[in-house]
Formats: structure tokens, C-alpha cells, sequence
């Protein structure tokens, strides 16, 4: 199951800084809405985000 994943989590998994990090939360919430998805503003799913980064699932699995 996705989990939500707040600019903090966002941070740390990217290593970068918050503004970085809003920024791909929101391309990627972007995507999703236009794909028909319901989002939440300034939070983003765990699964769209592993998957834009190219890493696959969250344990490095694909």
C-alpha cells in the first residue's frame, strides 16, 4: 500500500533542501491529477514518487 509522504520524507529520501522538494511534489502531484488521481496538496504518494526517481519500489526491488 502507498503512503503519503510529507516535504520532510521528501527531503531525506532526495537529500535535498525543502524548496527542491516541493517542487517535485508537486510535478508529481501535478501528473497524477492529470491522470485522474485525487491528491493532497503537500503530500505525495511514496509509490509515484520511488517510481519518478527511477528507484522502483521502496527496498530497491523493481
Amino acid at each position: 500500500m502507498a503512503q503519503l509522504l510529507t516535504v520532510k520524507d521528501v527531503e531525506k529520501i532526495c537529500q535535498v533542501k525543502q524548496g527542491k522538494a516541493y517542487r517535485l511534489m508537486k510535478e508529481i502531484n501535478d501528473e497524477m491529477k492529470a491522470e485522474g488521481y485525487i491528491v493532497i496538496r503537500g503530500r505525495v504518494n511514496s509509490t509515484f514518487l520511488y517510481e519518478k526517481l527511477g528507484l522502483g519500489e521502496k527496498n530497491g526491488k523493481h
